[in-house]
C-alpha cells in the first residue's frame, strides 16, 4: 500500500483522494489520523476498529480456527472478529463464535486488549482487539463456518506462538500462560 507525502503512519490517503461530501480531488492530511477537505471542511479521522477474540476452552484444551481466509490464510486463530454497531463487545463474541464454529459459550472473562494490523482488501485497519476466556461445555454440534477452514483442540503449554495468525493473540496467548489457573484445570 502507498500513501500520500507526508501522511501519518497508517492513515491510507492514497484510497481517500475525493472528498466524500463535495467531490472535491482535494483531501489531504490535516492532522494526526485525520484527511480534512479544504474546499467544503470535511473532516474525517481514522480510529481503530474494535474486534474480539475468545481463548474458547473445552474440557482445558483451547478451540482454535484455521484461517480459511486471507490475512494469514491457513494460521490458527483465536475465534473472534469486528465488533458491529451497537453491539456489546461480549454481543459479538458470542455471535462470532456462533457463525465461526457453531458453538455457545459460558460467560466470557475479559483477558487483555491489544493493538493490533488488519489488511483487507489493500487496506491497513488499525484494530484495537479485546480478548475474553470463556469455556464451551459441550462442542458435539462444531463445525467449521464464516471464515474458519478448519478447527484444532490444543493444549495451551504445547502452542507455538508462531502459528498464531496475529502478534496480538500471541499476547494473549502469553498471559493466559501466566495465569496461575486456567478453564478446566482443577
Amino acid at each position: 500500500m502507498t500513501f500520500q507525502t507526508g501522511a501519518p503512519s497508517g492513515v491510507p490517503l492514497a484510497d481517500f483522494i475525493h472528498c466524500p461530501r463535495c467531490g472535491a480531488a482535494s483531501l489531504s492530511s490535516v492532522e494526526e489520523r485525520a484527511v480534512g477537505c479544504p474546499a467544503c471542511g470535511f473532516k474525517f479521522y481514522f480510529n481503530c476498529a474494535t474486534a474480539v477474540a475468545a481463548l474458547l476452552f473445552y474440557r482445558g484444551r483451547l478451540v482454535l480456527g484455521v484461517r480459511a481466509k486471507e490475512p494469514r490464510k491457513g494460521m490458527l486463530d483465536m475465534p473472534g472478529g469486528f465488533v458491529e454497531f451497537d453491539e456489546t463487545a461480549e454481543e459479538a463474541l458470542r455471535r462470532e463464535i456462533l457463525e465461526e464454529l457453531n458453538l455457545a459459550i459460558t460467560q466470557p472473562a475479559y483477558l487483555l486488549s491489544a493493538p493490533n494490523e488488519y489488511v483487507y482488501a489493500g487496506i491497513l485497519y488499525k484494530t484495537t482487539d479485546l480478548f475474553f476466556v470463556c469455556e464451551a461445555n459441550d462442542i458435539s454440534a462444531i463445525k467449521a463456518g464464516d471464515d474458519v477452514a478448519d478447527y484444532r483442540l490444543v493444549a495451551p503449554s504445547g502452542l507455538d506462538p508462531q502459528t498464531l495468525a496475529f502478534p496480538s493473540a500471541r499476547a494473549a496467548l502469553r498471559r493466559l500462560l501466566e495465569l496461575p489457573r486456567r478453564p478446566g484445570e482443577g
